[in-house]
């Protein structure tokens, strides 16, 4: 009965840790997109200042 309920143990915590990886690495791709995203808006703004002031 220990076996199985360290097996148990076992897989849950190797699960635990495959769950942080991946959200870590969503949290790295989604931050990364988001920078990408507001260096855009931020060059179409600049873009949209400079037809106003010409």
């Amino acid at each position: 009965m220990k076996s199985i309920a360290r097996t148990f143990a076992i897989v849950v915590f190797l699960s635990v840790l495959a769950a942080c990886g991946n959200t870590w690495t969503g949290v790295k791709k989604d931050t990364k997109e988001a920078a990408q995203s507001t260096g855009r808006v931020i060059e179409k703004a600049g873009e949209a200042i400079q037809d106003k002031t010409r």
